[in-house]
């Protein structure tokens, strides 16, 4: 990872990721790493997209939440996650000490795995001066154009959500300087390697952990 935004990012699958920061920890959508080194400390924030079980882990919240962790999720989730410290919606803001955030719309344009009315999120936060929009699961949507971020985790499968095409326009309309490509794999690499080869600005393929 030689960007420095990169700087304390683990992608372990899916949409799960981890950012440590000036000693902060977010997780979202925490589900999968379950090496020893994704839960030697609580976080500080987990931060929720959607219920789908790739994506909500009750098993990995409650190995990584403590009594001080402050959860995160959609209000739409409330029955699923009755103990979640805020629900939001979308357009919702959330001014907490040393962390801000802004809920996104995230859902599918073309597609019913993720409708519009489900409320499902996306977010944008900063830590220690850099701001993250992780996009959830989600199409290219005009709300991105709404978005400034210096790192963008975009999803590219290209069936559940948006292409690599697609994810880079998504990439040109929040500004991102760096762009971190999930919810890929072997079978949809294609996808991340096309967002990859279609932007000027610095694209990582992490790999993932756990």
């Amino acid at each position: 990872m030689p960007h420095q935004l990169l700087s304390g990012i683990t992608w372990f699958r899916g949409s799960s990721i981890r950012i440590r920061r000036d000693g902060v920890e977010v997780h979202v959508d925490p589900y999968g790493g379950d090496d020893a080194a994704s839960h030697d400390r609580p976080a500080d924030f987990i931060l929720l997209t959607h219920p789908h079980y790739d994506n909500f882990s009750e098993e990995d919240i409650d190995r990584l939440r403590s009594s001080e962790t402050v959860v995160i999720a959609p209000a739409s989730m409330k029955k699923q996650l009755t103990d979640a410290d805020h629900f939001l919606r979308p357009g919702d803001v959330l001014q907490l000490k040393d962390f801000d955030l802004l809920a996104m719309p995230a859902y599918n344009v073309d597609k019913r795995y993720h409708p519009a009315e489900a409320g499902w999120l996306g977010y944008v936060f900063t830590l220690g001066g850099v701001t993250y929009y992780h996009a959830g699961d989600t199409d290219l949507i005009d709300a991105m154009m709404s978005v400034r971020c210096d790192v963008a985790f975009l999803p590219v499968d290209g069936h559940y959500t948006m292409n690599g095409a697609e994810a880079a326009r998504a990439a040109e309309l929040c500004g991102a300087e760096v762009v971190v490509p999930i919810r890929w794999s072997e079978s949809t690499a294609d996808e991340a390697h096309a967002l990859a080869e279609s932007l000027s600005i610095d694209v990582a393929l992490l790999e993932r952990a756990g």
